[in-house]
């Protein structure tokens, strides 16, 4: 069996690939060429992102709430009968969804903060760094619910979930997953969920790349196979097309 991750870890590198994901979507959207300096341009992603702000909190609760159940609770109706039971006590607002989800107050606290670092750095026209989210993001010690393989497929989710939420934001003409986009940013975040490091690996070799994001084969197998289910239920039930995955 293998181990239980962390939540705080988790918890980080998992806000940090909603908002890498959400705000990629909508800025190549925005600018569907393949230029690298206007889509990486601050200006333009600030733009970009201003036109849509006020979505992004309701995505992110949306996406976000359910994946962190999952991470932190194990019993589904357990969950369930407490958040009725929470709910006949008080009207529920969604702090107190995400605390709940949250399970402790000082994950609370931690996810609340790395919410509005992701969100103002985003707001500013920037993604977080891999560095600077590995020296920024608050740590401690919460085992999760899940091991890594679990851990693994909701980040595939996270990811693509929150991508295509950009995508319907955006309102592009024409709604597709780009599959290299896609990739790039299953490497970065799964690497800093599984190891929390920067790559050590310099390689153009995908497959090298993915043995140390993921640490072994039945994680990348894991990932892969999360990831066309993902392709199938977004074509079938978002409407997204894959075309991009082709190419």
């Amino acid at each position: 069996m293998t181990k239980k991750v962390n939540s705080y870890q988790a918890t980080a590198a998992l806000t940090r690939a909603f908002f890498e994901a959400f705000g990629t979507a909508i800025v190549d959207s925005t600018y569907p060429g393949d230029d690298f300096n206007e889509k990486n341009n601050p200006s333009n992603i600030k733009q970009a992102m201003l036109e849509h702000y006020e979505e992004i909190g309701n995505n992110f609760m949306d996406i976000m709430l359910p994946t962190l159940i999952r991470l932190n609770y194990s019993d589904e109706e357990k969950v369930e009968s407490d958040i009725q039971k929470l709910s006949k006590e008080k009207k529920l607002t969604v702090n107190d969804y995400l605390k709940y989800a949250c399970k402790t107050t000082k994950l609370y606290e931690a996810t609340v903060d790395e919410y509005k670092r992701n969100m103002e750095l985003l707001l500013g026209g920037m993604f977080s760094t891999i560095p600077e989210h590995l020296e920024q993001y608050i740590k401690g010690i919460q085992l999760s619910e899940i091991d890594e393989p679990k851990a693994i497929q909701l980040m595939v989710r996270t990811i693509m979930k929150a991508y295509a939420a950009g995508l319907k934001t955006a309102k592009p003409s024409k709604k597709s997953l780009n599959q290299i986009t896609i990739l790039r940013l299953l490497l970065i975040n799964t690497n800093i969920l599984i190891n929390n490091s920067v790559l050590k690996e310099e390689s153009d070799d995908l497959v090298e790349l993915f043995v140390e994001a993921c640490g072994n084969e039945a994680n990348i197998n894991v990932l892969f196979n999360t990831l066309d289910d993902m392709y199938k239920e977004l074509t079938e039930i978002d409407g997204i097309s894959d075309k991009e995955k082709a190419n």
